[in-house]
């Protein structure tokens, strides 16, 4: 009897992991309706599609499935623009390069030949009141591609992708 007791707690261990591990996964499967990028700078665009003068904002670009909208949330607070994919006219993604100067001279001019890349989504839409209005969004490098897919998914939309001169 005392063989029993571990072979018992061993098959009912492995009764919950059969039973629990797949409907734990198929719920975290259907709960993904949010794609969220973080370390994102939102910079307001003028009514022409260029930066504003002004400061940015950083914070994450989030793509809301159940909302149908795209969301850019600061490190604490609510959205600071929520644009619902019906309103969304474009999408235009660009990769921007500038030499490090910063780096020439407080390290080693070899750093004049290193180019620094940014990663731009800038989203064309139309708010409210039915006027132009531009979002630009400065991408991590480490998930601007994820980004971008996700906005050409999400909004059906396709990106438009501006080479470097």
């Amino acid at each position: 009897m005392n063989h029993r007791f571990p072979s018992l707690f061993a098959l009912s261990a492995i009764l919950i992991t059969a039973i629990a591990v797949p409907s734990f996964a198929a719920s975290a499967t259907t709960d993904q309706v949010v794609r969220k990028f973080d370390h994102a700078e939102l910079f307001g665009g003028t009514s022409t599609g260029q930066k504003k003068a002004g400061g940015s904002t950083k914070g994450a670009l989030v793509f809301d499935s159940e909302k149908k909208t795209i969301e850019f949330q600061p490190g604490k607070g609510s959205a600071i623009i929520s644009i619902p994919y019906s309103q969304v006219k474009s999408l235009l993604y660009e990769q921007a390069s500038k030499p490090r100067y910063t780096e020439a001279v407080l390290i080693s001019p070899m750093f004049l030949l290193a180019h620094s890349k940014k990663h731009y989504l800038t989203i064309q839409y139309t708010d409210t009141n039915g006027t132009g209005q531009f979002a630009i969004v400065q991408l991590d490098k480490k998930n601007a591609q994820e980004a971008v897919a996700a906005a050409q998914a999400e909004t059906g939309k396709s990106v438009e992708r501006a080479e470097e001169k």
